[in-house]
């Protein structure tokens, strides 16, 4: 067995040593819908310093609400500047409201906002006309999408990923239903990047993806506070692959595919 420091640091509970991690997929804000956990913005940070997540990139519960859209990006604009270079923020807009979503893109934007996520909870589809307000900002300023795909959302989207190939795509929550779409989508569109989070998830599917040539393009996330962070962090530390595609995934691939710029200003 070759020894491996990320899985020696678990085992001593320690942060991963040499390995700034980056989650590409959290929450924060105070609607949390699960008090099990310290869903404060402090007991977020303790979790991170606990692990070694160097940085953060996530969206306020709202993300299920998206008529509070602007509420929602506007407590995700305060919480990155009270923690400038450790937590990263995810515009969203309400499709439904297609004559406000240019203008809230562009504030979100202006404020210093490089990424949007997309959601279709209690919504529009993917394929509504409405998205393509989203999917051409998104083109025009170079900004990824994390998206949440799970089951019909992967096919509503195959249309924008053909279409926007300037756009990285970041399938959220992949591997949770049809595990093979997920791999086969990725492997088809180069646009295309792999988000890890799943609070049921089978047992090597890590490796289903890396054994697929998709090592570069898998995210580590963790939909904390809704799922453990420490589970999905043990799911990548201890999967059955190289410690180069462990740095990959955990924060490589990340640095690659999201900004971290310096946030606006008041």
């Amino acid at each position: 067995m070759k020894y491996d420091p990320l899985q020696e640091a678990v085992f001593a509970g320690q942060p991963l040593p040499d390995c700034p991690i980056v989650d590409a997929h959290a929450h924060f804000g105070p609607a949390t819908p699960l008090p099990l956990y310290d869903a404060s913005d402090e007991g977020l940070l303790a979790s991170m310093d606990r692990m070694g997540v160097a940085a953060l990139y996530g969206s306020p519960f709202q993300v299920l609400c998206q008529p509070y859209a602007a509420a929602a990006n506007g407590y995700t604009l305060e919480l990155v500047r009270r923690y400038p270079g450790r937590i990263f923020g995810y515009m969203m807009v309400n499709p439904a409201e297609p004559a406000a979503i240019l203008p809230e893109l562009q504030r979100c934007y202006d404020a210093g906002l490089r990424a949007i996520k997309i959601h279709t909870y209690e919504s529009l589809p993917y394929s509504h006309t409405n998205y393509e307000q989203v999917f051409a900002f998104a083109a025009e300023y170079g900004l990824p999408i994390l998206a949440h795909a799970a089951g019909e959302e992967l096919y509503q989207l195959e249309s924008a990923l053909l279409r926007f190939p300037q756009i990285c795509f970041i399938l959220a929550h992949a591997g949770c239903l049809e595990h093979t779409t997920y791999a086969e989508c990725a492997r088809h569109f180069p646009n295309v990047c792999l988000e890890t989070c799943v609070s049921q998830c089978p047992r090597g599917l890590i490796e289903f993806f890396v054994n697929r040539g998709l090592a570069d393009r898998i995210l580590w996330g963790t939909d904390m506070p809704l799922i453990c962070a420490a589970h999905q962090l043990g799911r990548v530390v201890f999967a059955d692959i190289s410690l180069e595609d462990k740095y990959r995934i955990l924060y490589r691939n990340a640095r690659r595919v999201l900004p971290f710029p310096t946030p606006a200003g008041r």
